[in-house]
């Protein structure tokens, strides 16, 4: 079943379907927010789609055509632009429903803070050691400075609840990427090159792809939260 050109799409389909199906739910009533994330994602998922023409073009990374459907654009296929729909969609999706069952948190700020804390120098650390790495390099420095952003500068309010949605997103992120990396194939949807990150491994997954996941859903959270801002301020 895996086995099929049609792959990438149906792991995207599995990706969108249970979150866009329950979206509509009163409770949740995520499609009220479709316009703020539609406008997160188009800068958010805009800006990693040009690096990920970048790095495709360098052979950072690159793709097995059996696992694809055949249709490209900039030298991507159709479900690598559709990764960067169903993801954030998916993350964001899980973000609001913590809102809604867990409206006190599950983390506090303080501890919030404290990943920060570890994260940010983590980060910024092995983005500088690992200049000569492209992919570890630029994942982890770019990371290390938008949580100085959020963290420090910006100060968001709604950090702890990105922590504990994006730690829930690792569930199906090590299901959907194993696959993708080659867990249960003969070969890889997506190949590394393993000169341009650490080569550690998490199974399948490389290191840097749970770090880069994490700039992809902060990114598009923080823009999300400022243009749902702007939508009930026009409410009020």
């Amino acid at each position: 079943m895996l086995e099929t050109k049609w792959l990438y799409l149906l792991l995207n389909l599995g990706t969108l379907s249970v979150p866009l199906l329950r979206s509509f739910e009163p409770r949740i009533a995520y499609y009220k927010t479709f316009g703020s994330l539609a406008k997160a994602m188009l800068i958010v998922s805009g800006f990693f789609l040009v690096w990920d023409i970048w790095f495709t073009e360098l052979a950072v990374w690159g793709f097995t055509p059996a696992y694809l459907s055949g249709i490209y654009l900039f030298g991507l296929p159709l479900g690598e632009y559709l990764f960067f729909i169903t993801v954030p969609f998916a993350c964001i999706f899980i973000y609001k429903c913590l809102e809604l069952f867990f409206p006190k948190g599950i983390i506090t700020a303080k501890f919030a803070g404290k990943i920060s804390q570890l994260l940010i120098p983590f980060s910024l650390a092995l983005g500088l050691i690992s200049y000569d790495k492209s992919y570890t390099a630029s994942t982890f420095i770019l990371l290390g400075l938008a949580l100085i952003y959020v963290s420090w500068i910006a100060k968001c309010s709604w950090l702890p609840r990105f922590y504990e949605s994006y730690a829930i997103s690792l569930i199906p992120f090590f299901l959907k990427n194993g696959i993708l990396t080659g867990s249960f194939l003969e070969t890889q949807v997506v190949w590394y090159n393993n000169n341009e990150n650490l080569g550690i491994r998490l199974g399948t997954i490389p290191f840097e792809d749970i770090f880069y996941g994490m700039l992809l859903i902060l990114g598009t959270l923080y823009f999300y939260e400022k243009f749902e801002a702007d939508r009930k301020g026009r409410l009020e």
